[in-house]
């Protein structure tokens, strides 16, 4: 039986490929370098003849960007994949080039019980709207609408631009220093990897002047061992991340569930404060009791693009 390739580039240090049949499952993903596309182009290469070059029904790629005219340019990467040299390369017509965030979208309805966990929320409503959240390099949104048959349909979004808002006097100073950094202060901006780092170097020079930049797995080394501005710089993440998923849920109607996804939550895992996140989540005033009732998932799968990728062709 043929098989279709799959690639996922939604991580900027590497890219995973895997095989899978058409409607199964993908095999185990194996990780490339893909700094270049002619480091791309290697890799897919590679990884065809340690699988002794398959037959390829077609192929589909995930990552974080766009497609104009016929190319996916990736800004993470720093270069564009073109529809027509990839095909060529495998010698393939059947190809799905699409952003990572809606990929995982796509994976929600493929997942089993044991790869979501439920961290807080009511029952929501079985067949209507769902969200996912991508928080990862950047912060990816995805809408899934049911249609009356149950098939899913995806909405690309691009909510993690969307403008920051704030809710107290501290989160207020973070978002003065980023504004005066970057002009627009768009959410992605303190709800994500990179962004975990920025909050934590703004609280440094609000409070001690400290200036000296930061890596993320610095600040969360620094919040298992107690530091106060690290778990204070999670706290204020957190509550970001959860506003965002909050004012996803109102937009779209996702009465069927919020799901959250990506490296951040990996990351910070059991750092999180699930009550104090799901406080913030349902803060909606006369929408409260509305958003109470919204069930909110944590995903727990490595290949989750990948389980998306798939559902293209069933």
């Amino acid at each position: 039986m043929a098989s279709v390739l799959l690639s996922d580039l939604s991580n900027s240090a590497y890219m995973k490929l895997a095989l899978a049949h058409p409607g199964e499952r993908p095999e185990v993903s194996t990780l490339y370098p893909c700094k270049s596309i002619e480091e791309f182009n290697g890799s897919v290469v590679d990884f065809l003849d340690a699988h002794d070059n398959p037959d390829l029904l077609g192929a589909a790629v995930s990552a974080c960007g766009w497609e104009v005219e016929g190319g996916f340019s990736m800004p993470n990467h720093g270069y564009r994949m073109e529809r027509k040299d990839l095909r060529e390369l495998l010698n393939i017509q059947r190809l799905h080039i699409v952003n990572d965030c809606v990929s995982r979208a796509m994976a929600v309805e493929r997942l089993f019980d044991s790869e979501v966990i439920k961290v807080c929320g009511g029952d929501g409503e079985d067949g209507l709207t769902k969200a996912l959240i991508g928080s990862g390099r950047g912060l990816g949104v995805a809408g899934i609408v049911q249609d009356d048959l149950g098939n899913p349909t995806i909405l690309p979004c691009e909510g993690g631009h969307a403008d920051l808002a704030t809710i107290s006097p501290r989160e207020a100073s973070v978002f003065a220093l980023l504004e005066a950094r970057y002009g627009h202060v768009s959410r992605e901006r303190v709800a994500s990897i990179n962004g975990l780092a920025e909050v934590y170097e703004c609280l440094g020079r609000i409070d001690e002047g400290d200036t000296r930049r930061v890596n993320v797995a610095e600040v969360v080394a620094l919040a298992h061992i107690g530091d106060a501005r690290a778990t204070e710089a999670i706290s204020l993440c957190q509550g970001w991340l959860a506003a965002m998923a909050s004012d996803t849920a109102l937009m779209l109607g996702a009465r069927s569930g919020v799901y959250l996804s990506g490296e951040l939550l990996e990351l910070i895992g059991e750092l999180i404060d699930w009550k104090a996140f799901e406080a913030r989540f349902t803060d909606k005033g006369r929408l409260t009791a509305y958003m109470q009732d919204i069930p909110v998932y944590l995903t727990r799968t490595a290949d989750l693009e990948l389980i998306g990728l798939t559902t293209l062709f069933r």
